[in-house]
């Protein structure tokens, strides 16, 4: 048995393209961008004499949109420009995704992991790099891939601002669940504020949004309180929002009922807001209240008294002897030591023989 495949009576052509460029670049990318991509790669792929007039009107589109999606990708650093006489028909020279993948990302993340090593040797080697969680929970808040340039510009930010991975992950949720955006421009002005003003940890941080009032810190501080120590999910912050906007509690309150997962396996916010509503519909709303939260103990069956139920059995025998007179009690005594005597083997008779 063996396989073949088809032979094409005439060849039509292909055009592989790298699954990089399909998994971290096409979702994010504007379509006339990316048709202006393809087309432009299938003329490299054939080296075929298009030019940038050519492409435009074969997908009739503008030159100007045609240029305009060669700058977006040349800034994606994916393609460069080799410009020679006329400055709109440029020698457009894509980059082996593959390849810069392991130049940019991948050599990054063998180089953190070896510095790792070297500054702990007790980390187990099959462990993954602060680094690696960190793009994990980044792509997790994007809820897509992040391209290569992206990653790029996070392992520079480590190193321009002086920040760990964990920190970074929490500057990332402060923009994207508080802020409300996934710029890379917003996110970069928020980590230079917080590196003017010091803000290197989780206790710098919760200090300088608690200034501004930010409901940030509030997240933050509740995730540390449970040890968490990494940002909490929307789900997680919309709850926290109910239970101060709509439910009025305080700090105090919010860390009060926090202390009830001590004795919880795998606490999670709806047991917690399970708490809390329960403290809101009974009206408590300072830690004082909580003395009238008293819940009624259950009754418990009293045990049977085993010599009490020994007392009424010999009670309920006296009440039978006072039945019989002295003579029947007497005959029935003596039927019993009869049967006792036969049992072993002896009578009365064989007594009065020996």
């Amino acid at each position: 048995m063996y396989f073949v495949l088809q032979e094409m009576q005439i060849d039509l052509g292909d055009t592989p393209i790298e699954n990089i460029f399909i998994n971290d670049y096409m979702p994010v990318a504007d379509g006339t961008y990316v048709k202006v991509y393809l087309m432009g790669y299938k003329c490299a792929k054939d080296q075929s004499n298009f030019n940038n007039e050519t492409i435009a009107k074969q997908l009739n589109l503008s030159l100007t949109k045609v240029l305009e999606a060669w700058d977006y990708w040349e800034n994606e650093g994916i393609i460069k420009k080799h410009v020679q006489e006329d400055e709109n028909n440029y020698v457009v020279e894509f980059i082996n995704l593959k390849q810069l993948y392991i130049d940019n990302v991948y050599s990054q993340i063998k180089n953190n992991e070896s510095d790792e090593k070297i500054h702990n040797e007790n980390i187990p080697s099959g462990k993954y790099s602060e680094n690696i969680k960190m793009m994990q929970d980044i792509e997790e808040m994007f809820r897509r891939p992040l391209t290569i340039n992206e990653k790029q510009k996070i392992n520079k930010w480590l190193s321009i601002y002086k920040m760990k991975a964990g920190m970074m992950t929490q500057v990332f949720s402060y923009c994207i669940n508080n802020k409300k955006t996934k710029r890379f421009s917003s996110i970069e002005y928020v980590l230079k504020e917080w590196y003017d003003q010091g803000v290197n940890d989780i206790d710098t941080m919760v200090e300088y949004l608690e200034k501004k009032n930010d409901r940030f810190s509030i997240y933050s501080r509740i995730s540390k309180y449970l040890g968490i120590y990494k940002p909490l999910d929307e789900p997680a912050m919309r709850i926290v929002d109910k239970w101060i906007d709509d439910w009025g509690f305080s700090m105090e309150m919010i860390l009060k009922c926090l202390d009830k997962s001590v004795n919880t396996l795998n606490p999670n916010f709806k047991y917690f807001d399970s708490i809390l509503e329960r403290w809101h519909e009974k009206g408590f709303k300072i830690v004082e209240d909580l003395k009238n939260d008293i819940k009624p103990e259950t009754k418990r069956k009293k045990p049977v008294n085993s010599s009490a139920g020994s007392k009424n059995k010999f009670h309920n025998f006296d009440q039978k002897i006072k039945d019989y007179s002295e003579e029947e009690l007497e005959k029935i005594a003596k039927k019993r030591l009869e049967k006792k005597l036969n049992k072993l083997g002896l009578s009365e008779e064989g007594d009065d023989k020996n």
